[in-house]
Protein backbone atom coordinates (compact mmCIF):
# COMPACT_ATOMS: atom_id res chain seq x y z
CA UNK A 1 0.00 0.00 0.00
CA UNK A 2 0.83 3.69 -0.29
CA UNK A 3 1.81 5.12 2.37
CA UNK A 4 -0.20 8.10 3.91
CA UNK A 5 1.89 10.77 3.25
CA UNK A 6 2.74 10.27 -0.38
CA UNK A 7 -0.95 10.08 -0.90
CA UNK A 8 -1.27 13.64 0.74
CA UNK A 9 1.36 14.88 -1.41
CA UNK A 10 -0.36 14.26 -4.47
CA UNK A 11 -3.57 14.79 -3.29
CA UNK A 12 -2.43 18.33 -2.74
CA UNK A 13 -0.41 18.40 -5.31
CA UNK A 14 -3.53 17.84 -7.48
CA UNK A 15 -5.25 20.54 -5.83
CA UNK A 16 -2.04 22.86 -6.49
CA UNK A 17 -3.10 22.72 -10.78
CA UNK A 18 -3.59 18.80 -11.48
CA UNK A 19 -6.25 17.96 -13.51
CA UNK A 20 -9.33 16.62 -11.72
CA UNK A 21 -12.65 15.25 -12.78
CA UNK A 22 -16.00 16.31 -12.12
CA UNK A 23 -18.58 13.84 -13.27
CA UNK A 24 -17.80 13.41 -17.23
CA UNK A 25 -16.01 16.74 -17.04
CA UNK A 26 -12.35 17.12 -16.55
CA UNK A 27 -10.88 20.59 -15.02
CA UNK A 28 -8.11 21.09 -17.31
CA UNK A 29 -4.49 21.89 -16.17
CA UNK A 30 -3.47 25.55 -14.71
CA UNK A 31 -0.13 25.51 -16.29
CA UNK A 32 0.88 24.73 -20.19
CA UNK A 33 1.82 21.29 -19.35
CA UNK A 34 5.48 20.29 -20.03
CA UNK A 35 6.14 18.47 -23.50
CA UNK A 36 6.77 14.41 -22.65
CA UNK A 37 10.19 15.19 -24.49
CA UNK A 38 11.53 18.12 -22.35
CA UNK A 39 14.28 15.23 -21.27
CA UNK A 40 15.07 13.19 -24.23
CA UNK A 41 15.96 9.86 -23.23
CA UNK A 42 19.53 9.99 -24.74
CA UNK A 43 22.99 9.76 -23.26
CA UNK A 44 23.09 13.67 -24.05
CA UNK A 45 20.29 14.65 -22.08
CA UNK A 46 18.23 17.98 -22.24
CA UNK A 47 20.67 19.92 -19.67
CA UNK A 48 23.63 18.88 -22.02
CA UNK A 49 21.49 20.01 -24.62
CA UNK A 50 20.72 23.59 -23.38
CA UNK A 51 24.58 23.88 -22.89
CA UNK A 52 25.71 22.89 -26.33
CA UNK A 53 22.90 25.52 -27.20
CA UNK A 54 24.47 28.66 -24.89
CA UNK A 55 27.91 28.19 -26.99
CA UNK A 56 25.44 30.19 -30.06
CA UNK A 57 25.88 33.80 -28.58
CA UNK A 58 22.79 34.56 -30.55
CA UNK A 59 18.72 34.47 -29.37
CA UNK A 60 19.31 30.84 -29.34
CA UNK A 61 21.82 30.76 -26.57
CA UNK A 62 20.08 33.44 -24.23
CA UNK A 63 16.94 31.18 -24.66
CA UNK A 64 18.61 28.21 -23.82
CA UNK A 65 20.28 29.93 -20.72
CA UNK A 66 16.53 31.11 -19.39
CA UNK A 67 15.22 27.66 -19.25
CA UNK A 68 18.35 26.26 -17.48
CA UNK A 69 17.52 28.52 -15.07
CA UNK A 70 14.42 28.01 -14.85
CA UNK A 71 14.72 24.43 -14.71
CA UNK A 72 16.92 24.87 -11.92
CA UNK A 73 15.14 26.98 -9.66
CA UNK A 74 11.77 25.00 -10.15
CA UNK A 75 13.68 21.57 -9.30
CA UNK A 76 16.04 22.68 -6.62
CA UNK A 77 15.18 26.16 -4.76
CA UNK A 78 12.43 24.29 -2.46
CA UNK A 79 15.33 21.68 -1.81
CA UNK A 80 18.10 24.11 -1.14
CA UNK A 81 16.12 26.41 1.50
CA UNK A 82 15.12 23.28 3.15
CA UNK A 83 19.02 22.44 3.64
CA UNK A 84 19.64 25.52 4.66
CA UNK A 85 17.44 26.04 6.97
CA UNK A 86 18.00 22.86 8.58
CA UNK A 87 21.62 22.87 8.94
CA UNK A 88 24.41 25.07 10.13
CA UNK A 89 23.96 27.66 7.10
CA UNK A 90 21.33 29.18 9.03
CA UNK A 91 23.20 31.13 10.95
CA UNK A 92 24.10 32.83 8.16
CA UNK A 93 20.92 34.54 8.06
CA UNK A 94 17.80 34.16 5.65
CA UNK A 95 17.26 31.08 4.28
CA UNK A 96 15.73 32.74 0.89
CA UNK A 97 18.04 35.33 0.65
CA UNK A 98 21.21 32.66 0.49
CA UNK A 99 19.57 30.54 -1.64
CA UNK A 100 18.38 33.44 -4.19
CA UNK A 101 22.34 34.98 -4.23
CA UNK A 102 23.28 31.32 -4.56
CA UNK A 103 21.18 30.77 -7.95
CA UNK A 104 21.99 34.71 -8.86
CA UNK A 105 26.09 34.65 -8.17
CA UNK A 106 26.80 31.18 -9.19
CA UNK A 107 24.06 28.20 -10.04
CA UNK A 108 22.77 29.85 -12.96
CA UNK A 109 25.78 30.76 -14.88
CA UNK A 110 26.93 28.63 -17.49
CA UNK A 111 30.54 27.49 -16.47
CA UNK A 112 28.65 26.45 -13.01
CA UNK A 113 26.97 23.80 -15.34
CA UNK A 114 29.51 22.91 -17.52
CA UNK A 115 31.94 21.84 -14.49
CA UNK A 116 29.04 19.72 -13.06
CA UNK A 117 29.05 17.94 -16.76
CA UNK A 118 32.51 17.68 -16.46
CA UNK A 119 32.58 16.63 -12.64
CA UNK A 120 30.21 13.23 -13.53
CA UNK A 121 28.56 13.96 -9.98
CA UNK A 122 24.76 13.94 -9.67
CA UNK A 123 23.16 17.53 -9.86
CA UNK A 124 21.64 17.29 -6.31
CA UNK A 125 24.88 16.65 -5.01
CA UNK A 126 26.39 19.29 -7.13
CA UNK A 127 23.60 21.74 -6.23
CA UNK A 128 24.27 20.84 -2.22
CA UNK A 129 28.19 21.13 -1.86
CA UNK A 130 27.40 24.68 -4.52
CA UNK A 131 25.35 26.26 -1.80
CA UNK A 132 27.37 25.27 0.86
CA UNK A 133 30.80 27.00 -1.00
CA UNK A 134 28.89 29.82 -1.55
CA UNK A 135 27.47 30.15 2.34
CA UNK A 136 31.79 29.71 2.87
CA UNK A 137 32.00 33.22 0.35
CA UNK A 138 29.69 34.87 2.51
CA UNK A 139 31.47 34.46 5.56
CA UNK A 140 34.97 35.59 3.41
CA UNK A 141 32.49 38.89 2.31
CA UNK A 142 31.28 39.84 5.91
CA UNK A 143 35.18 39.25 6.93
CA UNK A 144 36.11 41.57 4.54
CA UNK A 145 33.51 44.25 5.65
CA UNK A 146 34.13 44.13 8.94
CA UNK A 147 37.75 44.64 7.95
CA UNK A 148 37.03 47.67 6.49
CA UNK A 149 34.67 48.79 9.12
CA UNK A 150 35.97 47.80 12.70
CA UNK A 151 40.02 46.10 11.71
CA UNK A 152 41.39 43.27 10.88
CA UNK A 153 41.46 41.30 14.05
CA UNK A 154 37.81 41.92 14.38
CA UNK A 155 37.28 40.73 11.04
CA UNK A 156 39.89 37.78 11.97
CA UNK A 157 37.69 36.43 14.76
CA UNK A 158 34.14 37.06 13.90
CA UNK A 159 35.03 34.67 10.48
CA UNK A 160 36.66 32.36 12.67
CA UNK A 161 34.39 32.32 15.36
CA UNK A 162 31.31 31.28 12.07
CA UNK A 163 33.64 29.12 10.34
CA UNK A 164 34.37 27.14 13.97
CA UNK A 165 30.48 26.78 14.21
CA UNK A 166 30.01 25.69 10.43
CA UNK A 167 32.22 22.74 10.51
CA UNK A 168 31.24 21.81 14.26
CA UNK A 169 27.51 20.99 12.82
CA UNK A 170 27.62 17.38 11.79
CA UNK A 171 24.64 16.20 13.19
CA UNK A 172 23.06 19.64 11.79
CA UNK A 173 24.17 18.85 8.50
CA UNK A 174 22.82 15.09 8.33
CA UNK A 175 19.38 16.39 9.34
CA UNK A 176 19.46 19.59 6.32
CA UNK A 177 20.74 16.73 4.00
CA UNK A 178 17.47 14.76 4.44
CA UNK A 179 15.53 17.55 4.24
CA UNK A 180 17.29 18.15 1.35
CA UNK A 181 16.56 14.67 -0.06
CA UNK A 182 13.18 14.86 0.90
CA UNK A 183 11.91 18.10 -0.77
CA UNK A 184 14.23 17.19 -4.05
CA UNK A 185 12.65 13.81 -4.89
CA UNK A 186 8.90 15.58 -4.18
CA UNK A 187 10.38 17.73 -6.81
CA UNK A 188 11.40 14.74 -8.93
CA UNK A 189 7.94 13.41 -8.36
CA UNK A 190 6.13 16.62 -9.21
CA UNK A 191 7.50 16.97 -12.42
CA UNK A 192 7.41 13.52 -13.63
CA UNK A 193 3.35 13.36 -12.32
CA UNK A 194 3.20 16.72 -14.65
CA UNK A 195 4.46 14.90 -17.76
CA UNK A 196 2.77 11.52 -17.09
CA UNK A 197 -0.41 13.05 -17.11
CA UNK A 198 0.68 14.54 -20.21
CA UNK A 199 1.84 11.42 -22.01
CA UNK A 200 -1.17 10.10 -20.81
CA UNK A 201 -3.47 13.15 -22.34
CA UNK A 202 -1.44 12.77 -25.71
CA UNK A 203 -2.03 9.22 -25.94
CA UNK A 204 -6.21 9.38 -25.15
CA UNK A 205 -5.45 7.58 -21.91
CA UNK A 206 -7.19 9.94 -19.34
CA UNK A 207 -9.49 7.54 -18.12
CA UNK A 208 -6.62 5.45 -17.29
CA UNK A 209 -5.23 8.04 -15.56
CA UNK A 210 -8.43 8.72 -13.76
CA UNK A 211 -8.69 5.10 -12.37
CA UNK A 212 -5.17 5.78 -10.86
CA UNK A 213 -6.03 9.02 -9.39
CA UNK A 214 -9.04 7.72 -7.86
CA UNK A 215 -7.44 4.08 -6.42
CA UNK A 216 -4.01 5.68 -6.03
CA UNK A 217 -4.44 9.12 -4.46
CA UNK A 218 -8.00 9.10 -2.90
CA UNK A 219 -7.90 5.32 -1.94
CA UNK A 220 -11.34 4.45 -4.02
CA UNK A 221 -11.77 1.00 -4.37
CA UNK A 222 -12.56 -0.66 -7.66
CA UNK A 223 -16.24 -1.63 -6.88
CA UNK A 224 -16.86 1.59 -7.08
CA UNK A 225 -14.48 3.00 -10.10
CA UNK A 226 -15.50 0.36 -12.31
CA UNK A 227 -19.29 0.80 -12.46
CA UNK A 228 -18.61 4.40 -13.03
CA UNK A 229 -16.17 4.15 -15.97
CA UNK A 230 -18.01 1.17 -17.84
CA UNK A 231 -15.08 -1.27 -16.65
CA UNK A 232 -14.27 -4.12 -15.08
CA UNK A 233 -12.27 -4.39 -11.80
CA UNK A 234 -9.47 -6.31 -13.58
CA UNK A 235 -9.55 -3.94 -16.58
CA UNK A 236 -9.74 -0.56 -13.54
CA UNK A 237 -6.65 -3.02 -11.86
CA UNK A 238 -4.33 -2.81 -15.81
CA UNK A 239 -5.28 1.00 -16.14
CA UNK A 240 -3.78 1.56 -13.03
CA UNK A 241 -0.31 -0.46 -13.49
CA UNK A 242 -0.07 1.21 -16.46
CA UNK A 243 0.06 4.82 -15.73
CA UNK A 244 1.77 3.62 -12.50
CA UNK A 245 4.60 2.68 -14.86
CA UNK A 246 4.29 5.83 -16.97
CA UNK A 247 4.93 7.78 -13.68
CA UNK A 248 7.80 5.01 -13.36
CA UNK A 249 9.07 5.82 -16.54
CA UNK A 250 9.16 9.32 -16.18
CA UNK A 251 10.63 9.82 -12.60
CA UNK A 252 13.53 7.42 -14.61
CA UNK A 253 13.64 10.53 -17.31
CA UNK A 254 13.99 13.21 -15.05
CA UNK A 255 17.15 11.30 -12.86
CA UNK A 256 18.49 10.52 -16.74
CA UNK A 257 18.07 14.32 -17.36
CA UNK A 258 20.36 15.09 -14.14
CA UNK A 259 23.13 12.96 -15.21
CA UNK A 260 22.28 9.42 -13.63
CA UNK A 261 23.85 6.72 -15.69
CA UNK A 262 21.40 4.26 -16.65
CA UNK A 263 22.82 1.52 -14.64
CA UNK A 264 22.06 3.50 -11.87
CA UNK A 265 18.30 4.34 -12.58
CA UNK A 266 16.56 2.05 -11.20
CA UNK A 267 18.55 2.40 -7.44
CA UNK A 268 18.08 6.12 -7.77
CA UNK A 269 13.85 5.77 -8.62
CA UNK A 270 13.71 3.51 -5.83
CA UNK A 271 15.66 6.21 -3.32
CA UNK A 272 12.98 9.16 -4.65
CA UNK A 273 10.18 6.13 -3.39
CA UNK A 274 11.69 5.66 -0.71
CA UNK A 275 12.53 8.98 0.80
CA UNK A 276 8.94 9.53 -0.02
CA UNK A 277 7.65 6.79 2.24
CA UNK A 278 6.37 4.94 -0.99
CA UNK A 279 7.52 1.60 -2.19
CA UNK A 280 11.05 0.56 -3.30
CA UNK A 281 10.92 1.44 -6.75
CA UNK A 282 11.23 -2.21 -8.03
CA UNK A 283 7.67 -3.30 -7.98
CA UNK A 284 4.71 -0.96 -9.15
CA UNK A 285 3.27 0.67 -6.30
CA UNK A 286 -0.07 -1.00 -4.57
Amino acid sequence: MIRANVRSVLRARMNAGWPACVGAMRVPLAFEPMPVDHFPSTHATWIDAQLTVMQDSGDAGATALGALRRHLMERYRTALVAYVRGGSLRRLGDAEELVAGFFADRACEPRFLRDWRASGMPLRRWMMNGVNFYGRGVIRDRARARARDGGPELADRAAGDLARALEEAGVEEQDAERAFERAWALAVLNDAHRRAHADLSARGRLDDYEVFRRQVIEGEGYETIAPSLGRTAQQCAGAKRLVTQALREAVRESLRAEGVPESELDAEVARVYGLLGWCDGATAPR
